[in-house]
């Protein structure tokens, strides 16, 4: 064999050793990429579990901009730096803001993309579980490049970026799933409807903030668009069947201290009772949020022939449901040195006043007013009284 092969010349090429274009290789899903572009779609989309890991927490480092010293939420043992809180202050929120260009609707749309398909390649049912909940956590790790330009409001923004990113990516991708995968789905769905609610606690539930987060969930294209023929009307169900849960849920994070504007949470919900195009969609809204939750706050509508209870069925009629969510509203409308009783029906009237109201608005049809007209009337509730 010639000694050329046995001892090669020194290369003149500035390329690397083969060894270390494998290291660089293998470590390059730990560094942040400097482009404005994510190179992350591939990883995301492996077929590889570990390789689907490393490249969630980069995704967790590129939301961030780099702020968060960890590895990611799938990194347990990592250690974080603990952020300084943003000032609350009077928020501008009319003030010119462009988001970065990482996170430009072209480039989430890029992004989701391969966070859709890293959560369709998840196939067991912990592992779909954690993931769901490590992918809507996020929300809460996005911030700004700009650290001249890293106030509340220009997180929350760059927050809702990733939250809008995701509707979109779930109604464009919809038609794709099937029966096997649905029920996960609607699991990430949950999640994200949560953490959702969890900023805008974040923002101490802020007005303009929730104004902001309702227009993106009915306005165009949102996921309760439900006049527009591109939406899913089986997003708006499940959001119907979930809503109530995931506010009682995060009210009772904090129960002795949490307060949540009910009327305003529910803004969407009234926005979809005035233009619910099918009988069949307002009596899934109604069924679902509208009538649970006024039953907890004014109490059960009367039965002309009412059955007997027995044992738990019993004592299950006397409990009011979503006890958190009350407290919290009770808190918020400055009610709590009330009597219980008396506070959540004050409330109560609040709520159904306000539907009464959304049907006499003139932009609501007249197939919608009477479906509103109807339930507000079997409720009987008279809004003439007086409350102390």
């Amino acid at each position: 064999m010639s000694s050329d092969l046995e001892h090669p010349a020194p290369s003149t090429s500035t390329a690397p050793p083969p060894a270390k274009r494998q290291k660089q290789r293998r470590s390059s899903l730990n560094k942040p990429s400097s482009s404005t572009r994510p190179p992350l779609g591939k990883f995301l989309a492996s077929s590889d579990k570990s390789t689907r890991d490393k490249a969630v927490a980069s995704l967790s480092r590129f939301l961030s901009a780099g702020r968060l010293n960890h590895l990611g939420p799938l990194a347990a043992d990592a250690q974080e730096e603990e952020e300084e809180e943003l000032p609350v202050g009077d928020l501008n929120w009319d003030e010119e803001y462009e988001v970065d260009a990482r996170l430009q609707p072209l480039e989430m749309a890029k992004l989701w993309k391969g966070v859709y398909y890293c959560f369709w390649m998840s196939d067991k049912p912990l592992v779909q579980q954690a993931l769901a909940q490590n992918l809507a956590d996020l929300t809460l790790d996005v911030r700004p490049k700009s650290k001249s330009k890293n106030g509340r409001v220009e997180r929350f923004r760059s927050a809702m970026t990733y939250l809008r990113g995701f509707w979109e990516a779930i109604i464009r991708e919809w038609s794709t799933l099937d029966h096997h995968r649905l029920d996960k789905f609607l699991l990430l769905i949950r999640r994200f409807t949560h953490v959702g609610f969890r900023l805008l606690e974040r923002e101490q539930w802020d007005e303009r903030a929730i104004q902001e987060y309702n227009a993106m969930l009915t306005g165009p294209g949102g996921p309760l668009d439900v006049t527009n023929d591109k939406v899913p009307l089986s997003l708006a169900y499940h959001l119907f069947d979930i809503y109530l849960d995931e506010l009682d849920r995060v009210a009772s994070s904090s129960p002795d201290s949490s307060t949540l504007p009910l009327l305003a949470l529910l803004s969407p919900m009234y926005s979809v009772a005035s233009h619910a195009p099918l009988q069949v969609m307002f009596t899934r809204l109604v069924d679902n949020v509208f009538t649970p939750l006024l039953d907890a706050l004014l109490g059960p509508k009367p039965e002309p022939n009412p059955k007997r209870r027995r044992g738990n069925a019993a004592k299950r009629a006397k409990e009011r449901a979503y006890p958190a969510l009350r407290a919290a509203a009770r808190r918020a409308a400055g009610v709590d040195a009330l009597d219980e009783a008396v506070a959540d029906a004050r409330i109560g009237k609040q709520v159904l006043r306000r539907l009464f109201e959304e049907g006499g608005k003139e932009e609501t049809g007249e197939a919608q007013r009477r479906r509103i007209y109807n339930f507000v009337t079997e409720r009987e509730v008279d809004f003439e009284e007086e409350e102390e």
